[in-house]
Order: structure tokens, then C-alpha cells, then sequence
């Protein structure tokens, strides 16, 4: 290949990675309450400036560009949440180690010698940058997944993960597969026959949506849905599989990506608990930043909370509009931000339906309660996820791409038995 092709790259790129290089190595190596924080995190931000103007020349394929601009930006908050607002630190990391698990551990710390104590150094600066969910740190999320729920403490041995793991990987893989379909099959065609990327999907009842629509909608946001969950779940045991079989990682080190679906009877649980946590730390931070200190809103108001979730969707939603790109939606359509900002005020409705009617609702048996939470997120998702997927399924049949199948799971089957 012509390395002149990537020349393009090489300016974009080199600054993406700075901005992890940076975060990292500030946090790794400055006390926490250092002015030079701030002046790295204004560092990280032009860097990320710098990339965004530069990647849609760079990146004439904005497959490429859209994540990795996405990806930038998540970063960049990243980077605010741990230079100059939860203050991460490799001296509040030590210290965290010692009590959990003893003195020894600082005494060993403590009896190493100036080059490997900075070498671990750099090794948790880089390590820090990426970890999201700041696994084994102080600042580790309250919400993180666990081994098995009525023991939280296990974790498998290597080997039993790895097997697992392994395991996860193959039934992630064969869900894809059996829920997308090749754009050349017939009930595909049929099934983007029905489909519109305009916002208008989301009031069907004005423009008299057919039954068959209806059902086309259903059966492909429930593909996306198995394809989504199955990918995360996926890459990340994939991920897993490679980095604690060779001995980068320990089992511990590798938690869940995600709790069981079996939790999600509401909105706030599906997004809260049930769907992977990886942007809750720094989305959360910078929204109790924006209410707190800039707005200076109570933090026991409901206003703070609201705004939160507003903020963490809002964001969200951009950053997924990054991954619309990939696949080759054009801004003009992409209806990403409209999903998460639908979330958003599903959240809050249901915040405020729950204050209303607390006394009604606690007179239904949990089991019941649990019924209809199941239903209202099935029907909402059903509702709200059309006005996202349907431009990403007519770009991908535009391209002669796989898309989500309008008979998940079984479509293969049926199809065998018909030839």
C-alpha cells in the first residue's frame, strides 16, 4: 500500500493520541491540586479542536472519522473529570492501595527504587486514560457489574474467565449474524420499502402508518437491539479473552461490561444499571460541574437531577451522531441526538409519574410492577429507537451493507427451509 495514503493521517491521528498521552501523564505525575492540571486540560482541549478541524480533510472516508472524532470528545471530558474535577491522582491511588490491602503494599512501594516506582508510574498513567470506569481505583463507579450477583465478592479463576469469555464471544458473534440480513434478500427489500428517515416516524399517527410499517419498525429495532448488546458485550469479551489470557490483566480487572437486562423494568434502570456504564463517571461529572458550580443549582434539587440527565443523553447523543457517521449517515439525518434526548425526558417523566402516584404504585405487588415496567420500555423503545436506526438501515442498504433483519434470530431458518 502507498504510504502516501496515509500521510493525511499522520497529523490527526498523532493528536488524538495526545490527548491521552497528555491526561495520563499529567494525572500520573502532578499533585492533585496542581495549576498545571488546569493548564493540560486547556492543552487537551485544543488538541481536540485542532483534530476536529483537520479530520474531515484527513479523513476523506468519514467512516473513520466520525468515531475517532466521537472518541475525541469523550476524552476530552474524561480528561476535565480527572485533571481538574475528581482530581485523580497516583498518590490517592497508592494511598487507596495501602488501606485496602494493607501496608505491605506501600512498604513495598515505599522499598523500590526511583526507576520502577516511576516506570509503574507511566504504566498507570496510560492505563488510567483509557479506564472509564476507573476499575480498581478510588473513584471506581458505584454501579460496577459484578462476577455474580448473590456473591458479589467471586471472581473466576483465569482460566474459567477466559473459557467464559470465550463463550460470550462465539454467542455475540452467531446473535449478529442472526440478526442482520444481506441486503439482496427479498424480505429485506420489502422491509426498507417501509422505512423514512424523516423525524415524522416518531408521530406515525398523523400521516395513517400502516400495521405492516408498524411491525417492520418492531422487528428491526429489535434486531438492533440484540446486535447492539451482542456487539458491546462481544468486543469487550474479546478484549478480555486476549489481555487477561496473556497475563496484561487480572480476572478482577475485567468485570462485566454490563449488568443482566433482567434489571431493566424502567428507563432509569435499562440506562442506569442494566446498559454498560463506560461514559456514566465523566458524563455525571461534568453535568454536577455545569449545576453546581456554574449554575450553582442545589445538589439536593430535583432541577440538579434533571439537568444531570439532560446533560449525560445530550452528550450521548452526539457522540453516537460520531458513530452514525461510520456508517455513512449524513449529519442532515441522523437522528441520534433525538433518541438520547427522548431518553432523557422518558427519565424524567417517569421521575415525575413515580412522585405523583408513589402511593398507588407501592399498593402493586413488586412482581406486577416489574410486568408493567417491562412493557412501558419495550413500547418507549419501540416508539423513540425508529427515528435513529432508520437512516442508519438506509444507509447501510445504500452501500450494499448487512442490516438489521426483519426477522431476527430466525430469518436464516425460515430462509433454509424455503430453498
Amino acid at each position: 500500500m502507498d504510504p502516501a495514503t496515509f500521510e493525511p493521517w499522520r497529523v490527526p491521528l498523532a493528536q488524538w493520541g495526545l490527548v491521552q498521552l497528555v491526561t495520563g501523564l499529567t494525572v500520573a505525575l502532578t499533585p492533585s491540586q496542581s495549576i498545571v492540571r488546569s493548564m493540560a486540560a486547556a492543552i487537551v482541549i485544543a488538541l481536540a479542536y485542532s483534530f476536529q478541524s483537520h479530520v474531515a480533510e484527513s479523513f476523506a472516508d468519514t467512516r473513520a472519522g466520525g468515531p475517532l472524532a466521537a472518541m475525541c470528545w469523550v476524552n476530552v471530558l474524561n480528561a476535565i473529570d480527572m485533571l481538574v474535577l475528581s482530581r485523580v491522582s497516583y498518590e490517592a491511588q497508592v494511598e487507596w492501595e495501602a488501606k485496602k490491602f494493607g501496608d505491605g503494599a506501600a512498604k513495598k512501594a515505599n522499598s523500590d527504587s526511583l526507576k520502577s516506582t516511576l516506570f509503574r508510574r507511566l504504566l498507570w498513567s496510560q492505563n488510567i486514560a483509557f479506564n472509564y470506569r476507573r476499575i480498581n481505583t478510588p473513584w471506581q463507579i458505584s454501579r460496577l457489574p459484578v462476577f455474580n450477583s448473590t456473591n458479589p465478592q467471586y471472581v473466576p479463576t483465569r482460566l474459567k474467565f477466559v473459557l467464559e469469555s470465550s463463550v460470550k464471544v462465539c454467542i455475540a458473534f452467531l446473535l449478529v449474524h442472526l440478526c442482520t440480513m444481506d441486503p439482496s434478500d427479498p424480505r429485506m427489500i420489502g422491509a426498507i420499502a417501509e422505512l423514512s428517515d424523516s423525524k415524522m416516524v416518531l408521530a406515525p399517527w398523523l400521516h395513517g402508518t400502516s400495521a405492516n410499517t408498524i411491525l417492520v419498525h418492531a422487528m428491526i429495532t429489535i434486531s438492533f437491539g440484540i446486535v447492539c448488546r451482542a456487539s458491546i458485550v462481544g468486543m469487550y469479551s474479546l478484549g478480555g479473552v486476549v489481555l487477561v489470557a496473556l497475563g496484561v490483566y487480572d480476572p478482577a480487572e475485567w468485570p462485566p461490561v454490563a449488568n443482566s437486562l433482567t434489571e431493566a423494568w424502567s428507563l432509569t434502570r435499562l440506562w442506569g444499571t442494566a446498559w454498560h456504564q463506560v461514559l456514566r463517571t465523566l458524563l455525571v461529572s461534568n453535568a454536577d460541574f455545569i449545576s453546581f458550580s456554574v449554575l450553582r443549582i442545589s445538589p439536593k434539587s430535583r432541577w440538579a437531577c434533571y439537568l444531570r440527565v439532560l446533560f449525560a443523553f445530550t452528550v450521548s447523543g452526539f457522540i453516537h451522531m460520531g458513530m452514525d457517521l461510520a456508517f455513512g449517515v449524513p449529519r442532515a439525518t441522523t437522528g441520534a441526538v433525538w433518541f438520547f434526548c427522548l431518553q432523557a425526558l422518558g427519565v424524567m417523566f417517569e421521575s415525575i409519574f413515580q412522585s405523583l402516584f408513589c402511593t398507588q404504585i407501592e399498593k402493586i405487588s413488586p412482581l406486577f410492577r416489574r410486568v408493567i415496567g417491562y412493557v412501558w420500555v419495550a413500547l418507549f423503545l419501540l416508539w423513540a429507537t425508529p427515528v435513529w436506526l432508520n437512516p442508519i438501515m438506509l444507509c447501510l442498504y445504500k452501500d450494499g451493507q448487512r442490516g438489521m433483519s426483519p426477522v431476527p434470530i430466525i430469518g436464516d431458518v425460515l430462509r433454509a427451509q424455503v430453498t
